[in-house]
């Protein structure tokens, strides 16, 4: 029976796509962290080059086999000896120029030259039994499949008290179909509520061995919203995500590694995991920070789970103000307004929420104010439908205030939904750590954003959801057709009746043609995505429409001093305010 650990460190690598290269970095940087007796780190990785298998590692096994009971931290520091994970690796049924299984040469080479016992667990397979004849191919298995056979395999072959998942691969997982994007699968990505699934699978089945599933982890694009939580909830305690693009390198992970390798040395089984992971998302935003230097801006979040529920009625309040505002022209002004400055991400698909309702209130609030043409004395230019809204706002306004840092002079708050939420760099700078689905068109129905999305528990589980809002908010704001408009300087001359006949049936042929839908490829993945020139799993840079400061700095505070020694059009290095005491 394998030995119950402490700790068991999962690390799934969807990488069979073009990120794969960059990977190879991210393994080795994982094997120089060293290794803690009580911790298992385990990690796939599914190569991009056609007939390499899926690997997996048990990370420094035999250096633990080498060293019993022996904790080694980062290694010598001194030592520039280079290590790789070959040894690490965990055989299938392969076998030598001799026919031997390789688990069972390993086995033999170690007993007689170290006299040491190699017993390593055999992975799970990474092709499917071909449906037909023997001769045809076997396909990989789907990314669903994959993720779910790798957890499995973790939990029975490396039992441990406390679990955490680190998952790395294209995001984009709302509304979407890129999620852990498989170049070679029959199936080649995961659905939202198929990721939900698998973590609850997870989740019951560590339960039932009394253990606990401490956070997962996205070193993915996108991933940061209140879909994807609300449908992990009852599943890890914390999750660790990023609202806008990810780099492939961007996350430390010798030093994630070596921070709970020390946390084991220091507290063992009495580790403070929240305390923990907050020194892990300050150590990602930091790394982050130099990716300044190549011009690309960051955002990390850090969401406490257990905590998603809260956000039921907040929502629900909101979806229902939004929609009734709808039906008053002056409110539908300000929702659109607000929804063109908010914070926005990966092609204007996702807006951070906040950020949302607070254009929103602002606006409110200078109608409230704003004084009449003729006099001095103030008069409302608020409608009452705006009553509503503006306090709806405010209530999941107050609901996504993060808990960290604390603020000075203030008593220390209660638990909160978001842990932390930081930006580094101008374009996501009114980030403020969830966003939620809301493109300025329906999608086209190929797209299948909204019919997955009316299948997630964020709009299940609400009486006015957040997928009301949006249909009645596609439908409402469409500009009339243009011979709807009656512009009075278009002319157009009469036609004859045979004529009016021929025109109606060209403009049904023209618009048949076009489809229903938008005739651009709006909201989906762009080729560069998943083609050889991006490596690095960036999904690009928020939509060019936002007119942002690159200086976010208050202006009486923007000294030209910072600037003496650069050209006048570069820009320096911009923080969130609550990052730079870590700084």
């Amino acid at each position: 029976m394998p030995e119950l650990k402490e700790w068991t460190l999962m690390f799934y690598f969807a990488s069979d796509n073009p990120l794969a290269p960059g990977i190879v970095s991210q393994l080795k940087s994982i094997k120089a962290a060293g290794y803690h007796p009580d911790a298992n780190v385990v990690t796939q990785f599914d190569p991009y080059t056609e007939g390499t298998p899926t690997h997996i590692f048990d990370v420094n096994f035999l250096n633990k086999l080498k060293h019993p009971g022996i904790v080694n931290v980062g290694f010598q520091g001194n030592d520039p000896f280079v290590r790789n994970l070959v040894e690490d690796k965990l055989w299938r049924d392969q076998t030598t120029r001799n026919g031997k299984p390789v688990r069972m040469a390993l086995k033999e080479l170690m007993q007689e030259q170290r006299n040491m016992m190699y017993v390593a667990p055999v992975p799970p397979n990474d092709k499917l039994t071909p449906q037909l004849k023997l001769r045809e191919p076997m396909d990989e298995p789907d990314p669903q499949e994959s993720l779910k056979s790798f957890l499995d395999f973790c939990r029975t072959k490396y039992p441990a008290r406390h679990y955490g998942l680190f998952i790395l691969g294209h995001g984009v997982v709302v509304g979407n179909d890129v999620f852990l994007y498989d170049e070679h699968a029959s199936k080649q990505s995961v659905a939202l509520t198929e990721l939900g699934l698998a973590m609850s699978e997870f989740k019951t089945e560590v339960e039932l061995e009394n253990a606990d599933f401490e956070f997962i982890s996205f070193h993915s694009c996108s991933v940061s919203s209140l879909e994807v939580a609300y449908e992990l909830q009852d599943t890890a305690k914390y999750m660790l995500a990023s609202q806008g693009p990810a780099f492939v390198g961007s996350w430390p992970y010798r030093s994630i590694l070596i921070r709970i390798f020390n946390d084991l040395v220091e507290y063992g089984s009495n580790i403070d995991v929240k305390k923990m992971l907050l020194r892990i998302y300050r150590y990602c935003l930091h790394n982050s920070a130099d990716y300044l230097l190549a011009g690309y801006s960051f955002q990390l979040s850090l969401c406490n789970l257990q905590k998603i529920k809260e956000v039921k009625e907040p929502i629900e309040e909101l979806a229902l103000a939004l929609k009734e505002g709808l039906d008053d022209p002056a409110t539908m002004d300000v929702i659109q307004l607000a929804h063109l400055k908010a914070q926005s991400f990966y092609q204007e698909l996702y807006t951070d929420l906040y950020d949302f309702c607070f254009c929103i209130n602002t606006k409110i609030d200078e109608l409230r104010k704003r004084k009449c043409q003729s006099g001095n004395a103030l008069c409302c230019h608020a409608t009452p439908a705006m009553g509503p809204l503006f306090r709806a706002c405010s209530a999941v306004m107050d609901m996504l205030v993060k808990e960290e840092p604390k603020r000075c002079g203030v008593d220390p708050r209660p638990e909160r939904l978001l842990v932390g939420a930081e930006f580094v760099g101008f374009q996501y700078q009114y980030s403020h750590g969830l966003s939620i689905l809301f493109p300025w068109t329906r999608p086209v129905e190929d797209r299948r954003i909204l019919s997955e999305y009316k299948h997630y528990q964020f709009a299940t589980e609400f009486e006015n959801s957040w997928l009301d809002f949006l249909n009645a908010y596609f439908e409402k704001t469409m500009r009339d057709a243009s011979i709807d408009e009656r512009d009075k300087r278009r002319v157009l001359r009469n036609f004859s009746a045979q004529e009016e006949v021929e025109q109606k049936l060209f403009e049904d042929i023209a618009n048949l043609i076009c489809g229903a839908g938008l005739p651009i490829d709006a909201y989906e993945l762009q080729g560069n995505k998943i083609g050889p020139k991006d490596p690095t799993g960036d999904v690009g840079e928020c939509a060019k429409i936002k007119n942002y400061p690159r200086d976010t700095r208050p202006r009486n505070e923007r000294l030209q001093e910072a600037l003496h020694e650069t050209d006048e059009k570069r820009m320096p290095v911009q923080f969130s305010e609550d990052l730079l005491p870590f700084l």
